[in-house]
């Protein structure tokens, strides 16, 4: 008799969680049913692994900006949580008596959020050392990336137009707004500012490479979380490019490169056993069209990341919460998806996506992704269909 209890009860509670999935398909399909373009959507638990909700999860896609999602991951991943995105000012010469007996270098590694109150703090830390004057010159040092600095601008026929991809150096300044050469620029405030603290200064600033003996007599540094936080919150294409090419130069050597990105973009996808033929990563903000992902490389990179004790911290809370900060400050501010949900979100023309994590009431943590191509309504509207499908992974109770 016992037997026969248990055995109905189970039965019972798998009819019941069958009924719940059965509502949440029927309210999810209802919600994508009223989209255009091409969709694909995937929902699934972070802890039992399980397909909660899936339409078209193979389909190819552009992925816009969720592309940061891959950066942060290969970053935490190839860098390491305690990565410091540097800029040291070195020596080649003796320091006698206050005196620097040869050239300085202002060398960068690729610190995408270095601006002139950092330069300012180098050139302080650089008299307090009791240097009095340097007898040589300033030089800057941009030779740990490439000097691609446009990316693929102009690469690709029919691609994102030039004026929207940033400048990239290896020495930045100030997020490099203004059209001019930030290494250059960064330099010669550098010089300015040594001056400006006491240091006698006569000679010229010019680019070069530091010599591998040099010694170093200051460092300013970002930590790769407050990074990665801007980059993605703030969906900084700036800041997802210059990662992208940091992770090549440590994945493989100095200078950092977009094809040392992808390179090391590929060797982490297919780990997680992604298809080589399934995806293309060529850089790492998502402004080309040419980047292409589907449902499942999203949800695997998302497990991953959940499984990953030591770093999940830093992804999830590098994402944008809905209704309160970053690309979501303005979505979600109403329902149960406000507070409770952490995602990348992507737009180029005819591109809308957003993907990352939903707590549901059951406390559950929902992983998902969605995608929409080649839509000709407004952006606002897709963002809406997003939203909704949230609002409801929000609502969802297995209960």
């Amino acid at each position: 008799m016992k037997i026969l209890l248990i055995t109905f009860l189970l039965f019972t509670n798998t009819l019941f969680a069958n009924d719940k999935l059965d509502q949440l398909k029927q309210s999810l399909d209802a919600i994508v049913a009223a989209a255009d373009g091409n969709v694909s959507v995937q929902v699934v638990s972070a802890s039992k692994y399980d397909l909660l909700y899936s339409y078209n999860p193979g389909t190819k896609m552009i992925p816009a900006s969720i592309t940061k999602v891959v950066t942060a991951c290969i970053a935490l991943k190839y860098l390491g949580v305690d990565y410091k995105f540097k800029t040291i000012v070195y020596t080649d010469g003796t320091i006698t008596d206050g005196v620097v007996n040869g050239n300085i270098y202002l060398k960068g590694y690729g610190d995408p959020d270095l601006n002139s109150s950092d330069i300012s703090f180098l050139a302080q830390k650089v008299s307090e050392k009791n240097i009095k004057s340097v007898t040589g010159n300033v030089i800057y040092d941009e030779s740990f990336l490439d000097n691609n600095y446009y990316g693929l601008s102009n690469y690709y026929k029919g691609d994102t137009r030039s004026q929207y991809w940033p400048y990239v150096s290896a020495l930045n300044l100030d997020k490099n707004q203004g059209g001019y050469n930030p290494a250059a620029t960064a330099g010669e405030l550098f010089a300015s500012e040594l001056v400006r603290f006491g240091v006698q200064f006569s000679g010229s600033v010019v680019s070069g490479v530091t010599p591998p003996a040099s010694k170093e007599i200051a460092e300013v540094s970002h930590s790769i979380f407050d990074v990665l936080s801007w980059m993605n919150k703030e969906s900084d294409n700036h800041s997802a490019i210059t990662v992208f090419k940091v992770v090549g130069a440590v994945y493989d050597s100095p200078p950092g490169t977009l094809q040392k990105g992808e390179s090391a973009a590929i060797d982490f996808l297919t780990q997680l056993g992604n298809d080589r033929g399934s995806f293309e990563i060529l850089e790492g903000s998502g402004l080309t069209r040419n980047n292409t992902v589907n449902s499942d490389m999203f949800i695997r990179i998302l497990k991953y990341m959940y499984d990953d004790v030591k770093t999940f911290d830093y992804f999830y809370n590098s994402l944008a919460v809905g209704g309160v900060d970053g690309t979501l400050k303005n979505r979600m501010k109403q329902g149960e998806a406000y507070k409770n949900v952490r995602a990348k979100t992507g737009t180029l023309n005819g591109v809308s996506t957003l993907s990352g994590y939903a707590i549901s009431r059951d406390n559950e943590l929902i992983m998902f992704y969605i995608a929409m191509n080649g839509f000709s309504s407004d952006r606002s509207y897709n963002r809406k269909i997003q939203d909704d499908i949230c609002e409801v992974i929000c609502q969802f109770s297995r209960y």
